[in-house]
């Protein structure tokens, strides 16, 4: 917590349950509740864009956590005019009350990646820096009176797409609008129907601004001080939703922009938005040749859009031709040269998925369900979502006649990078940006829990954040034992744990298996931990939430394929490894030909009795229902075995049970 200054409810209740703080337990609830009251703790709060409605609070930020100042040149260095647009919102007091822009960095934080700079994490006191996209960074400052807002652009100012100034403007006004008529019922002033606070908008210089009610005039210039035109910046922040085409005075790419290598994503962009005849005269015109085009048409001949776009990539990887080059070649072929700010567009997404859900991560189930829906634009999806031209060819190359698993691979690829936040939101707005459109990503999604969805973001970026203290100190044979004793992993998944040499990897291969499982495999594997030593890791892991694993109510027993004897054997896993001395049940199991004399030698190999144990339990697991009930027999024949036989005879079995075990074994 003290790194960044966040923390979860459940984390502050943890730190309560120690000795010295019993005592306020039982009123936990209402002294958190007074930590807010109080802006001792902020929330975290997030608003539906939409409809202006508060989203769920799932963390809290601790201002007084965060006191260090901002000891980086991150904006000297890359807030510079020539890459940033800013604007402020300019309060009425003299000073801002701390709770606003705590609680606005709060909602920052949630709705977009934290960014690291030269290895630190942009969140000081009264600052932080975040990603919206790989080329869009935001900054969020507080001076005085002022909430500074700017958008930096990797390259060039000139880039930066309106679209996300203005999603991005609009986010901030409706958050910090919410924020200011929750903090004025708060103190009990009477709500106006005036903001607290005023838009105001930079220059380049980034130090001047003007206020929004002189720019929202019908003239098409608003000089400020310096003599520049700030409607221009205006118009970016603030571009009208159902504008398509460029505005009347749209003068094209700056001088800045039109110095700049295009990236990958801006060439799919133009080549998406470009009739193919005229890209294909604008390649030879700059000097690429036609047997080069040829070539293209051949090896993709019901692909167009890859043919367009290949060419794009010939020309940049073979001439490094600018946004100039191309913009000289439109006009001597006499093709406006607004035909270049396609890359500068973003399309509208009229998404019906909810908030909730579009500001997570797609688990690996939705990438698996949507993976055979995606078609042939895998390149194209590669490259809007940000992967490498190397990467891309390299997964077709893996997967050469398996589309759906060349795609899952993609979205797998685009998800294990969190420098920008993998969400759905950004899945969607890919999809629209390339001409698919979301329908597929709306059916995969339509059934999906938001609650279920955000447990699995929590529990894999709480294995994430713990992932090498687990890798590198735990020992998992205990921990296994648990987990198949409470059927969370089957008797296979223990084998592919296990197959493996060295612990490290053991911890790996466990550690994938929770992420695939989820809920209650997760819960499980965290008590495992606590039980067997690993108490500090437990706490971290620790979730605030109940798991719902599977919904078996309205199934009967016989409704799972999943033979009882199996259950029923499995839930006793634990006690038969610990409790019994195996070898007169193995001579047992032998002579009624249960298990081989090589098996009993493999048994016998164990370094230990209970690795022998989990050795011949691992064998019946695999058997069927005859073998299960020989060994009842064999425990049976030993009076000291036949308690033990009759607890595994009697034990209850419900649907619950029947579920995580066949989760475990589909």
């Amino acid at each position: 917590m003290s790194e960044n200054g966040m923390i979860q409810k459940v984390d502050l209740y943890q730190i309560w349950e120690q000795e010295e703080f019993r005592q306020i337990l039982p009123f936990k609830e209402y002294i958190f509740d007074m930590l807010i009251h109080l802006d001792i703790v902020s929330e975290q709060r997030r608003y539906d864009t939409k409809t202006g409605s508060r989203l769920p609070i799932e963390n809290f930020f601790v201002p007084c956590m965060l006191t260090q100042r901002n000891d980086t040149d991150f904006l000297k260095q890359e807030c510079t005019p020539e890459r940033t647009l800013s604007l402020a919102f300019v309060f009425k007091g003299t000073i801002i009350p701390p709770a606003l822009p705590n609680r606005l960095i709060c909602a920052c934080l949630s709705m977009w990646t934290l960014k690291e700079y030269q290895g630190r994490k942009l969140m000081f006191s009264g600052i932080v820096g975040l990603s919206f996209d790989k080329e869009h960074d935001i900054v969020v400052c507080v001076e005085g009176h002022k909430i500074l807002l700017y958008l930096v652009h990797k390259r060039s100012k000139g880039l930066i797409i309106p679209d996300i100034a203005t999603s991005v403007r609009d986010c901030l006004f409706v958050t910090l609008e919410r924020i200011s008529e929750f903090y004025q019922s708060s103190i009990h002033c009477k709500t106006s129907s005036k903001l607290p606070f005023l838009t105001e908008y930079s220059c380049s210089k980034l130090n001047c601004f003007t206020s929004e009610k002189k720019l929202v005039s019908e003239t098409e210039e608003c000089l400020c001080k310096h003599g520049e035109n700030i409607k221009n910046n205006w118009r970016i922040w603030n571009k009208k939703k159902e504008q398509k085409q460029c505005d009347a005075n749209c003068q094209g790419l700056s001088e800045d922009a039109l110095s700049q290598i295009p990236s990958n994503t801006e060439l799919l962009r133009l080549s998406v938005n470009c009739e193919t005849r005229m890209l294909h005269d604008l390649a030879l015109h700059l000097g690429m040749e036609e047997m080069v085009w040829s070539d293209m048409v051949e090896n993709y001949p019901t692909n167009t859009q890859m043919v367009k776009f290949l060419t794009l990539m010939h020309l940049k990887e073979n001439d490094e031709i600018t946004f100039t080059e191309l913009n000289n070649g439109l006009r001597e072929m006499e093709i406006t040269p607004h035909t270049l700010c396609v890359v500068r567009q973003r399309k509208q997404v009229k998404s019906s998925i909810l908030d909730d859900i579009l500001d997570c991560i797609p688990s690996d189930e939705i990438v698996d369900r949507l993976a055979p829906l995606i078609g042939k634009i895998v390149f194209q999806l590669g490259i809007e979502l940000g992967l490498s031209v190397e990467e891309i060819e390299s997964i077709k190359e893996k997967w050469d006649r398996d589309l759906t698993a060349q795609n899952k691979e993609v979205l797998f690829t685009w998800r294990k990078d969190r420098t920008v936040k993998p969400t759905i939101r950004v899945l969607e707005q890919a999809f629209v940006n390339i001409g698919k459109g979301a329908r597929c990503l709306k059916e995969v999604l339509k059934d999906v829990d938001p609650n279920t969805l955000k447990a699995v973001e929590i529990v894999t970026d709480r294995i994430r954040e713990n992932e090498n203290r687990i890798i590198q100190d735990i020992q998992t044979s205990q921990i296994l034992d648990h987990m198949m004793t409470n059927l969370v992993i089957s008797v296979d998944d223990r084998r592919r744990i296990e197959q493996h040499a060295g612990q490290d990897d053991q911890n790996k291969a466990l550690l994938d298996i929770v992420i695939k499982m989820r809920e209650p495999a997760y819960s499980v594997f965290v008590d495992g931990l606590r039980n067997y030593g690993y108490e500090d890791i437990a706490n971290d892991l620790k979730c605030d939430f109940s798991p719902s694993p599977v919904s078996a109510e309205t199934k009967g027993l016989s409704d799972w394929n999943v033979p009882l004897y199996k259950v029923r054997l499995q839930k006793n896993y634990l006690k038969v490894i610990t409790d019994i001395q195996h070898d007169s049940i193995v001579d047992h199991l032998i002579t009624r030909d249960v298990v081989s004399v090589d098996d009993g030698k493999k048994i016998e190999s164990g370094k230990t009795p209970q690795e022998k144990n989990r050795t011949l339990m691992d064998m019946l697991l695999r058997k069927n229902e005859q073998g299960f009930n020989e060994f009842l027999k064999a425990l049976q024949k030993d009076s000291i075995y036949a308690d033990l036989a009759d607890q595994i005879e009697k034990t209850e079995v419900t649907s619950t049970d029947m579920a995580t075990l066949y989760k475990c074994l589909k």
